[in-house]
């Protein structure tokens, strides 16, 4: 009997530290019970681009490259878009459709991103600003006429790339997505003023404006890849009367249409070279503008793009932009464009 008694106390202690196990791998209040094996579901975190150790291949010990400069990630290109400065991005327009449902969706990217700071109505009231750690904007509200008579590009410029106390937001929503954001800050803004465009209306795609080409249809292309490709070729500036090279800084602006090329193999584009004025160079037989539109094209053959999809095109002094009386002007008048072409 005795013997039995001295299992049973056996087992129930068994039993006993069983349980206690079992009760100390249970997390539960502050208690985070006990881990076992806890990297395989705990992963340590690194933070990106900080050094760890020397490796072999990673010399600089960083758990994360950084990318050559100008790499842009596959899918992304649309957020190296809209380059040009403020005053100038007075001249984009919203490409984007004001249907209820584009304007809903507007509020909804509103509510994550904006009201925070802005309020839910655009009062300059939302919680950050009501903490009184940050000043509100100098512009009270949405409603104010500062803002009414803001230019939608001036608007959409700020929310890409920031103003003042605020932080920039390409990083975060696409160019369709902040215009859609702009559409329902402009009915913050008007309030029963504002007008819905009717349900079904397409997105605004335009022919590039300017100069027709003799044989070519313009292609249809959406105003935001037009507002890209044409703020890159902007920047595309020859080296004085070095007619057959542009200026170095020039070639990452060029990369960035030819990277829209080859993502659009439908797209043929006709190169216009344009000049200030008829100058000769000396050893030179063509046109100027016509030599500085090929040589455009033989970068963009270099990067990938066909020859049968490129036309160089000299249009000399023939389509000035502005006056050619400034030395400013006549930097302006000598520039290279592309239109895109079927």
């Amino acid at each position: 009997m005795k013997q039995i008694q001295n299992h049973i106390g056996k087992l129930n202690g068994l039993i006993i530290i069983g349980a206690t196990a079992l009760v100390g791998c249970t997390a539960g209040g502050n208690n985070p019970g006990i881990e076992y094996a806890p990297n395989m579901y705990v992963s340590e975190a690194y933070e990106a681009y900080t050094q760890t150790k020397e490796m072999r291949y990673n010399p600089h010990g960083m758990t994360m490259r950084t990318p050559v400069e100008g790499a842009v990630a596959m899918g992304q290109l649309a957020y190296s878009e809209y380059e040009e400065g403020y005053a100038e991005s007075a001249a984009w327009t919203n490409p984007v459709a004001a249907t209820e449902a584009n304007v809903a969706e507007g509020g909804r990217l509103y509510d994550i991103n904006c009201q925070h700071c802005h309020g839910k109505k655009g009062k300059n009231d939302g919680g950050v600003i009501k903490s009184g750690k940050y000043p509100p904007p100098p512009w009270d509200g949405y409603q104010s006429d500062q803002i009414k008579n803001l230019p939608d590009g001036q608007a959409f410029h700020s929310i890409t790339f920031g103003k003042g106390n605020m932080g920039a937001h390409g990083n975060v929503l696409t160019p369709e997505e902040r215009w859609k954001v702009l559409h329902y800050v402009r009915k913050l803004s008007l309030g029963d003023a504002f007008v819905y465009a009717p349900e079904g209306t397409a997105d605004d795609l335009v022919q590039v404006k300017g100069k027709t080409f003799e044989g070519f249809e313009l292609a249809e292309v959406a105003q935001a890849d037009l507002d890209m490709v044409n703020a890159a070729m902007k920047h595309v500036k020859f080296a004085d009367l070095k007619y057959k090279k542009f200026k170095d800084e020039s070639a990452i602006h060029l990369d960035k249409v030819a990277t829209y090329m080859n993502q659009h193999p439908e797209l043929k584009a006709v190169v216009a070279g344009h000049i200030a004025s008829d100058v000769k160079v000396p050893g030179l037989t063509e046109n100027l503008s016509t030599v500085r539109a090929k040589t455009v094209c033989a970068y963009l053959e270099e990067k990938g793009i066909s020859a049968d999809r490129l036309t160089a095109k000299g249009m000399g002094s023939e389509m000035p932009i502005t006056s050619n009386d400034t030395k400013e002007g006549k930097e302006t008048n000598r520039r290279v464009e592309i239109y895109f072409v079927k």
